[in-house]
């Protein structure tokens, strides 16, 4: 008998999961994986108590449970500008990574090319080759991170079908201004090209301007997928919970993919958690406040140990700078892991080929304790 299906040939555990698994095993600090340690609001968990024994505790519909998809569709018009039909714009899904998986599977053939503007979420990369379609990197430059059309022609070619945009951006934190969105809007209409957004961190941002979605420009209207989900404004990645929506002809046969990948998302935890649609903006305020703080301390933790970082507009991770160290990003994050017991993701996991410079990524979406712990440990660091 074979030992893999030969699709996986070339495929290894995630970077994430590994250094996470590595982070354990020598008891350091992981600022490796993107998981909040901040508790679930009060008042969802409060919500979730008294009402998980009465919730519907079988199948969903494979697009999702009427009281969730109606939540998601408010939202999308009130804070995103984005207005859809909840029985046919929306579809429930395990995780903004089944979204994503879904809107893949069903509208890129084998060897269609997708574009992602570098550096990306490792997952875009690895569902995309899972399904035999071919990552296609666009290049951006720190500290910016902007998408140019030049960019974006030099990726391009005649098998480009897609573009995937993350905003704001993981591991970037680059948030999209209106004159990026538009100038990608012009690129994608005349080249026909759909438009997969990830948003999952749409309420975690540090400016003033609000969040922009994509899908709220007009010549992106007709031909954006937004995919987001609740696990990381509300602290619960392991509800698993995510959302695509957009246009019924889009939505469509991602719902039959959707179906096909996992049949539904869990029915009583949809129910429950549309209730975090109803917090009020005071929740948010204080969320982007407290992940503020966090991210000042850990970046000036980092720097006074001489590592320089990014000034990140959102998402919660940084960008350290590893070239004091020497050596590439890899061998940046093992020595950060053996020097000063912390765990980092190496820039490597996010391009297609060698990073640009040697980074890691760092999420700062820890407890107070845990960034005490991270401030002692680069205080006391001796690099070799």
């Amino acid at each position: 008998m074979k030992p893999h299906a030969r699709r996986l040939d070339g495929f290894r555990q995630s970077t994430i999961r590994a250094m996470t698994e590595r982070c354990v095993a020598v008891g350091g600090i992981n600022l490796g994986q993107g998981l909040s340690r901040t508790p679930p609001p009060d008042d969802l968990l409060d919500h979730a108590t008294a009402h998980f024994a009465s919730a519907d505790h079988s199948y969903s519909p494979a697009h999702g449970d009427a009281v969730l998809r109606q939540a998601v569709a408010r939202k999308l018009a009130e804070y995103n500008g984005v207005h859809v039909d909840p029985e046919h714009g929306v579809v429930a899904t395990i995780g903004a990574t089944g979204a994503y998986n879904a809107a893949v599977l069903a509208h890129l053939d084998p060897g269609d090319g997708l574009l992602l503007p570098e550096p990306f979420y490792g997952y875009h990369r690895t569902v995309a080759e899972i399904h035999g379609v071919v990552p296609q990197a666009v290049r951006t430059d720190a500290p910016g991170f902007r998408i140019d059309r030049a960019a974006l022609e030099a990726a391009t070619t005649d098998r480009t079908r897609a573009i995937v945009l993350c905003t704001p951006g993981n591991p970037s934190g680059h948030r999209m201004p209106p004159d990026e969105i538009e100038e990608v809007a012009r690129f994608a209409a005349d080249r026909d090209l759909l438009v997969i957004t990830d948003e999952i961190y749409e309420h975690l941002y540090y400016g003033d301007e609000p969040h922009r979605s994509p899908a709220s420009f007009d010549l992106l209207r007709d031909r954006t997928i937004t995919v987001s989900g609740l696990s990381k404004t509300y602290s619960i990645p392991g509800w698993r919970l995510g959302y695509a929506a957009g246009p019924p002809e889009l939505i469509a046969p991602l719902r039959i993919a959707a179906d096909a990948l996992s049949v539904c998302a869990p029915t009583p935890l949809q129910q429950i958690a549309a209730r975090a649609f109803t917090l009020p903006d005071s929740f948010y305020a204080r969320t982007r406040q407290d992940y503020r703080r966090k991210r000042d301390r850990i970046a000036a933790a980092f720097r006074d140990a001489g590592l320089a970082t990014n000034d990140p507009e959102g998402a919660y991770y940084l960008l350290v700078d590893g070239t004091p160290l020497g050596g590439d990003s890899g061998e940046v994050a093992e020595t950060i892991l053996s020097a000063a017991g912390i765990a980092t993701i190496p820039a490597d996991a996010f391009h297609l080929g060698p990073a640009p410079y040697p980074y890691v990524r760092a999420c700062f979406a820890l407890t107070d304790a845990d960034i005490l712990r991270v401030e002692e440990h680069l205080s006391e660091v001796k690099w070799p």
